[in-house]
């Protein structure tokens, strides 16, 4: 039998190695705790996975400790004796407790890696859309470059479309131009040709005036020759309606001129009826040689109201109206005058009328000249009027 000496140092000793168990289970238990909690705190407040699992790896739980977390999660702790204090009641609640939080961690964990299989994804899609961006900014840039490649060559295209236009502009203008040139060559040869017309014109109706001038001209001799043989007596009185202008033209040439049986054709008056004078009588004579009696005896009739004068056209009148001034002027000069038809020669040469600017005489004044020289016989060859 031991001695109670040796039973009390046996359970001593007992109580030595359950104390000295119990303080490395502690050390064990905090050290793992420990582990564990920091573990778990870089997890949730965000140290990596990897990180975490290197910390777990350096800090091994013991197999004490385990068998213990295993017993404490699979078999409930017994329950302490009454009216004692446990010590490892506070670690196995801390465990207990850590277990709780060790199954979050784990559930977060779980969800961290479904996390970051999504981030991974995510990152992989990324990756894949940087690229496509990188290429779509390839291809913008492209674009940009086509664009601004396109706007310089529709700008080129305009300006060169502003060219044509102008070029255009300018051709119409040259055409317009050459248009018009050829309108003003057409005018001017149509000028010229005008021109060539107008004046074959002119020349035409300076040959139709020259002929006109003749036909005037033969005309006028022709009405000369057929007045040839008549005379004119101014200032014999009578007329009346019944008048007998033979009778009275015989009766003057027997009274006043000693002229009888002469062969009349005929007698009448003209001119515009006056009462105060008498109009003339113009006389045809058959026979040239009774009109020829009659102007040379016309000189009888100086002093009377009576003259006697040949007859003319009006043309011829005209003209030698503008040359009895001037005969009667060459006259008192001396010269030798004479009046053929309605032509003047002096001294025997034909006058010119454009060489003088004489006066015209009126017909009264014509009268009087051709009454103050009825008697011209010797001024005015009447042998040529005969011609």
């Amino acid at each position: 039998m031991p001695s109670k000496s040796e039973k009390s140092k046996g359970t001593k000793r007992k109580k030595g190695n359950d104390s000295s168990i119990d303080e490395s289970q502690n050390g064990n238990n905090s050290s793992l705790l420990n582990s564990i909690l920091g573990a778990a705190h870089n997890v949730l407040y965000g140290t990596s996975t990897h990180s975490n699992e290197q910390q777990l790896t350096a800090s091994p739980t013991p197999p004490a400790m385990m068998s213990t977390v295993t017993m404490s999660t699979s078999t409930p702790i017994s329950a302490t004796r009454p009216g004692t204090i446990d010590p490892d009641d506070d670690i196995r609640r801390q465990i207990a407790s850590t277990n709780v939080k060790l199954d979050e961690i784990l559930v977060r964990l779980a969800k961290l890696d479904v996390i970051e299989a999504k981030l991974s994804a995510l990152d992989n899609s990324v990756t894949s859309l940087n690229v496509r961006v990188n290429v779509v900014e390839v291809k913008t840039t492209e674009l940009e470059k086509s664009v601004d490649f396109i706007s310089d060559t529709v700008e080129e295209a305009k300006s060169a479309l502003d060219t044509v236009k102008s070029v255009g502009n300018a051709v119409n203008e040259t055409k317009a131009a050459i248009q018009d040139i050829k309108s003003m060559k057409k005018v001017q040869v149509d000028s010229q040709r005008h021109e060539r017309t107008i004046e074959t014109m002119c020349k035409s109706m300076d040959t139709l005036r020259k002929q006109n001038r003749e036909l005037e001209e033969q005309i006028t001799d022709l009405r000369w020759r057929s007045m040839k043989n008549n005379l004119i007596i101014t200032g014999l009185p009578g007329e009346n309606r019944g008048e007998d202008t033979e009778r009275t033209v015989r009766a003057f040439l027997d009274c006043e001129m000693g002229i009888k049986n002469v062969a009349i054709g005929n007698t009448h008056r003209f001119g515009r009826f006056n009462r105060s004078k008498p109009r003339p009588i113009v006389i045809r004579f058959l026979f040239a040689h009774d009109r020829e009696m009659v102007l040379r005896n016309r000189y009888k009739l100086r002093g009377s109201p009576f003259s006697v004068r040949e007859q003319f056209p009006v043309e011829m009148e005209d003209r030698r109206r503008k040359l009895f001034p001037v005969a009667d002027q060459m006259r008192d000069r001396g010269h030798h005058v004479k009046i053929v038809r309605d032509k003047l020669f002096v001294d025997g040469e034909l006058y010119d009328p454009s060489d003088d600017d004489e006066p015209e005489l009126d017909d009264r004044e014509e009268e009087e000249f051709l009454d103050a020289d009825d008697g011209m016989g010797a001024t005015i060859d009447t042998s040529m009027n005969l011609r």
